[in-house]
C-alpha cells in the first residue's frame, strides 16, 4: 500500500506562498473577464465630472491612478459626443510608435500602424491643421478618499476598500493630455513615484479656449501598509485597461461586476 509523504515545514510554507500568489492571479484573471465587454467610464460631458450619472461634489475627486495607456480613435464624419457611437478605428498601447489599429476596427484600418495612417498626420483634420484621429490617454482609477466640508482630504482607512472597489476609467480630452504628461513627470521627478504610488486630486475646471480641462494635483504618498494591495490593483488594471470599444448599441456598459461598494452604494454614498 502506498504511503503519503508528510509535507515538511518548508514545503508547507512554500504551498501557502503559492496559494497567496495564485489567489492574486485569480483576481486578475477574473477582472479581465469581467471587463471584456467594456468598463465603466467617468463622464466629462459639458465640463461636469460625473460617475454613474451623478455629478461629483466640486467637480473633483481623490483617486489612485492605477494605470494609463495611449489611446487613438478615429471617427468617420463629424464626432458628436451627444450621439454615442463606436469609433471607426481605435488603438491602444504603451508606445505610440508601435501602436496598431485594433482588430475590431474597420477593415480599412485593422492591424495597420497608426503612425502610417493618413488620419494620424498633421493637416488631416476637416478643420484646421490638426489630425483627424484623436490621440489621448485612457486612465484607470479607484477612489482613495474624500474631501470634508473644509476641503481637507481624508484617506479611506479600510484596506478592503482598496482591494475591492470598482475601477473607473477616464478618456482624457485631447487638450488635457499635455497637462497629464507634465503631472506624471512632476511626480516622477519630485516624489520619485509613479502615479499609482500617490493619491491624486483630479479636478475639472473651466478653460476659456477649450470650455474645460482636466487637471491633476498630488495629494500624498500611498502609505506603505497599503502598497501591497495597490500593487495588486495596478496589475489588475494593466490586464484590463485595453478592453475594446463595442458597437454603438452595446457601448453602454453594465455596472462593474466586482463586489464593490462603489457600484452597490446609492449616489450619496458613492466613493468617487
Amino acid at each position: 500500500m502506498a504511503t503519503t509523504k508528510k509535507a515538511t515545514a518548508s514545503e508547507s510554507t512554500a504551498l501557502v506562498k503559492w496559494d497567496e500568489e495564485l489567489a492574486k492571479q485569480a483576481d486578475i484573471a477574473a477582472g479581465m473577464e469581467a471587463n471584456t465587454g467594456g468598463g465603466q467610464f467617468f463622464s466629462l460631458k459639458g465640463g461636469v465630472l460625473s460617475w454613474q450619472d451623478a455629478p461629483l461634489p466640486n467637480n473633483q475627486m481623490a483617486v489612485v491612478i492605477l494605470d494609463s495607456i495611449f489611446e487613438t480613435t478615429y471617427y468617420k464624419g463629424k464626432y458628436d459626443p451627444d450621439a454615442p457611437q463606436s469609433p471607426t478605428a481605435f488603438a491602444f498601447g504603451r508606445d505610440e510608435k508601435t501602436m496598431t489599429w485594433h482588430e475590431n476596427s474597420d477593415p480599412e484600418f485593422a492591424g495597420k500602424l497608426c503612425i502610417e495612417s493618413d488620419v494620424c498626420q498633421w493637416g488631416s483634420a476637416d478643420i484646421g491643421r490638426g489630425k483627424a484621429a484623436r490621440e489621448t490617454r485612457r486612465l484607470a482609477m479607484i477612489p482613495a478618499g474624500s474631501f470634508n466640508q473644509a476641503g481637507k482630504f481624508e484617506l479611506f482607512e479600510e484596506e478592503e476598500h482598496f482591494a475591492s472597489t470598482a475601477i473607473g476609467f477616464m478618456k482624457l480630452p485631447v487638450t488635457s493630455v499635455k497637462g497629464y504628461a507634465s503631472f506624471v513627470k512632476q511626480v516622477a521627478g519630485a516624489l520619485r513615484r509613479p502615479p499609482f504610488g500617490i493619491v491624486t486630486k483630479v479636478k475639472v475646471v473651466p478653460d476659456p479656449k477649450t470650455q474645460f480641462k482636466v487637471v491633476f494635483e498630488p495629494i500624498m504618498n500611498i502609505p506603505d501598509e497599503l502598497m501591497g494591495v495597490i500593487m495588486q490593483r495596478h496589475e489588475e488594471a494593466k490586464a484590463t485597461i485595453e478592453f475594446p470599444y463595442q458597437p454603438a448599441d452595446e457601448e453602454k456598459a453594465p455596472p462593474p461586476k466586482r463586489g464593490s461598494r462603489a457600484a452597490a452604494m446609492p449616489a450619496r454614498g458613492r466613493k468617487y
